[in-house]
C-alpha cells in the first residue's frame, strides 16, 4: 500500500480533492493533509510518502522550495505540482525539480485520477528496481566470499562418470568431501533448468544471479534434513536431497511437486528468470548418473513449455520424438544479405516470425540445432564479406558459439536475437580499420563544438553510443569525451590568443553554462586560468 500527501492552504481545495477520487480504490493506505510546507516537512519526515499533490502559490515556503527540498531527501518521492496561474515560468521550474505532473487548478477528479494512475506506476516500477538492487548487492557480497567447494568436485565427478570406485573408495571420497552421507543413501536429484532471464545481464551479473537460485533452491528445493545444489561439468544444476532415515526417506509426489513449483514463481518474481524443474526418482550413488540422465532427456525435449515443474516418475523411459504439422523454412540467404547490410530491425522482425513458427509447428531438438547451425553459418558469411572474425562480431573473446543454446526454444530465441543486435550493429559501423569513420566523428565535433554530445556523434555516424565509445578509444587510444574536452580547450586557447572576445562570449561558445566550470576545466587541462593564457601569451 502507498501513502498520499495532499499539501494546498486553501482548505476546501484538500477536501475537494480528496473527496474527487477514490484514493483507496488505487492503492493509497493512508491519505494526508498538510496545510503549508513546514506541516507537510514533518508529516514527510515521520512518514514514508509516496506521493505528494503540492500547491505552488502557498504563504511562506512555496510549494517549489518543498519539492526541492524533498528531492534531495527523499528521490523516489514522486510530486504533482497544482496552480491556479497559468505561469511558464513555474512550469519550467517544475520540470527542472523532477516533477511527474503540472496541473492547472480547478482540477477535474477523472484528470487527476489519471496522473495518479500514471504516477503510481512509476512508483511501483522504482520499487521494484530498488528491491531489486538490494537483493542484487546481497548476492554480490556472498558470491565474491565463496570459496571452492569440495563436496561440488565430488558430484561432478560422480555424474559425469569419471568416479566408479569400490565401496572403500567410494567411502574415503565421501569422507573426503565432507559428505555426512554413506555409499548406500538413495539421492533423489531434481535437474533446475534455467531457460531465459527477463532482464540483459552481463556475464558476471548472470554468475552473481545463478548463485542467488542456488541459494533459493536450498531454501525452497530440499525438503530433507540433508542435501545440496551442484552444478555438474556441463553446467546443468541440479538439487540433491539425501534419504532422510528418521522420515521414512523422502516426501510425497505432491509435497515435491509443490516445492517445485514455488521455487519456479519465487525465480519468476524475484530473480527476473524463467526456470523449469524436472525432478526424478531416488537412486542409489552409483545409479545416479543414470537417473540424472533421463532427468536431462527429459529437458531436452521440452522446447515448448517454459516455467514448468516435470516428475519423472510414471513417465516413459524415452521421451517421444513430437511430430510437426510442416517442415520448417527460413530463407537463410537473405538473413545473411541484411546481417552484412546492418539491417536489424528488420532481422528482428524476421527472427520473431520465425520462433513463432517453432512454436506453433511443434519444433524438435533436432529443429532447434538445425536453426542453431543455420544462423552459425549466417554469420560466418555475412562476417567473411566483410573481412572480419567472429570475435569483431560478437565484440567478445569468446565469439558467438553458445552450445547451450538448443537447450529450449527460449534459449535459442534469447540467443538469435542477441546476437543478431549486436552483430547488426558491428557490422553496420566496421570499416576495415575503422579510419574514415573516427575521422567522420572528429570532423563533426569540430564543426559542432557548442552543442556536441557523444549521442548527437552516435546518431550523426549512425551507431549505438557506448560502440561508438568503445571503437573511439580502441581506434585512437583517447576516451571520447576527454577527446571533446581536448577540442574544446585547443578552441578556447585559439580564441583567448587570436581574437578580443570576452571569456563569457568564448565560455558560450564552446557550450559551457558558466564561467567557473570554463575556468575549472582550462586549468585542469592546460595548467592556468583562462585570464592568465590570455595575458601570457596574447599577440
Amino acid at each position: 500500500m502507498y501513502r498520499l500527501l495532499v499539501v494546498d492552504d486553501e482548505l476546501y481545495a484538500v477536501r475537494a480533492l480528496l473527496k474527487g477520487v477514490d484514493w483507496k480504490e488505487l492503492g493509497f493506505e493512508d491519505v494526508l493533509m498538510a496545510r503549508d510546507a513546514d506541516e507537510a516537512m514533518e508529516i514527510i519526515k515521520a512518514d514514508t510518502v509516496d506521493l505528494m499533490i503540492c500547491d505552488i502559490e502557498m504563504p511562506g515556503m512555496t510549494g517549489l522550495e518543498l519539492a526541492e527540498w524533498a528531492a534531495e531527501q527523499f528521490p523516489w518521492m514522486e510530486t504533482v505540482f497544482l496552480t491556479g496561474h497559468a505561469d511558464f515560468s513555474y512550469a519550467q521550474q517544475a520540470v527542472q525539480l523532477g516533477s511527474f505532473d503540472y496541473l492547472l487548478k480547478p482540477v477535474r477528479p477523472e484528470q487527476l485520477r489519471q496522473v495518479a494512475v500514471r504516477a503510481l506506476e512509476k512508483i511501483k516500477k522504482g520499487q521494484d528496481a530498488r528491491s531489486f538492487n538490494v537483493m542484487y548487492n546481497k548476492y554480490v557480497k556472498l558470491w565474491e566470499a565463496q570459496k571452492p567447494i569440495l563436496i561440488e568436485r565430488f558430484w561432478q565427478d560422480i555424474l559425469a562418470g569419471r568416479l566408479a570406485p569400490t565401496e572403500a573408495q567410494l567411502e574415503e571420497s565421501l569422507s573426503a568431501s565432507n559428505l555426512s552421507i554413506t555409499p548406500e543413501t538413495r539421492v533423489l536429484p531434481i535437474l533446475i533448468s534455467v531457460e531465459y532471464w527477463h532482464k540483459e545481464l552481463t556475464e558476471r551479473d548472470e554468475e552473481i544471479m545463478e548463485y542467488a537460485l542456488r541459494n533459493a533452491a536450498q531454501e525452497l528445493l530440499l525438503l530433507t534434513p540433508r542435501g545440496d545444489v551442484v552444478k555438474d561439468r556441463n553446467g546443468i544444476l541440479f538439487a540433491l536431497m539425501y534419504a532422510d532415515p528418521d522420515a521414512g526417506g523422502f516426501p510425497d509426489r505432491g509435497a515435491l511437486e509443490a516445492a517445485c513449483r514455488s521455487y519456479t514463481d519465487a525465480c519468476s518474481r524475484f530473480f527476473y528468470c524463467s526456470v523449469s524443474c524436472y525432478a526424478g526418482a531416488p537412486a542409489a550413488i552409483r545409479g545416479l548418473v543414470e537417473m540424472c540422465q533421463r532427468l536431462t532427456e527429459l529437458e531436452h525435449y521440452n522446447i515448448r513449455h517454459t516455467g514448468s515443474v516435470q516428475l519423472l516418475d510414471g513417465l516413459p523411459r524415452e521421451m517421444p520424438r513430437p511430430s510437426r504439422k510442416k517442415p520448417l523454412q527460413a530463407d537463410w540467404s537473405d538473413w545473411a544479405v541484411l546481417l552484412e547490410a546492418g539491417k536489424k530491425e528488420e532481422l528482428l522482425k524476421r527472427a520473431e516470425l520465425l520462433f513463432e513458427g517453432l512454436q506453433q509447428e511443434q519444433a524438435d531438438p533436432e529443429d532447434l540445432s538445425a536453426v542453431y547451425h543455420s544462423m552459425i553459418h549466417v554469420l560466418y558469411q555475412a562476417a567473411r564479406k566483410k573481412g572480419m572474425t567472429m570475435k569483431d562480431v560478437a565484440g567478445t573473446p569468446k565469439g558467438i558459439e553458445d552450445p547451450g543454446a538448443t537447450r529450449s526454444i527460449s534459449h535459442l530465441k534469447a540467443w538469435t536475437l542477441r546476437i543478431l543486435r549486436t552483430a547488426a550493429d558491428r557490422m553496420l559501423g566496421y570499416e576495415g580499420e575503422s579510419s574514415a569513420l573516427i575521422e567522420k566523428v572528429k570532423r563533426y565535433i569540430d564543426g559542432s563544438l557548442k552543442e556536441v554530445t557523444r549521442e548527437s556523434i552516435a546518431a550523426h555516424v549512425y551507431l549505438n553510443s557506448a560502440y561508438l565509445s568503445r571503437l573511439f578509444k580502441k581506434e585512437t587510444g583517447q576516451s571520447l569525451v576527454d577527446y571533446i574536452i581536448q577540442e574544446k580547450m585547443n578552441r578556447a586557447k585559439l580564441l583567448l590568443t587570436e581574437t578580443n572576445c570576452k571569456i563569457t562570449d568564448i565560455c558560450d561558445m564552446l557550450g559551457y553554462e558558466n564561467l567557473s566550470y570554463l575556468g575549472r576545466v582550462f586549468k585542469k587541462t592546460v595548467g592556468v586560468t583562462p585570464q592568465e593564457y590570455r595575458k601570457r601569451y596574447q599577440k
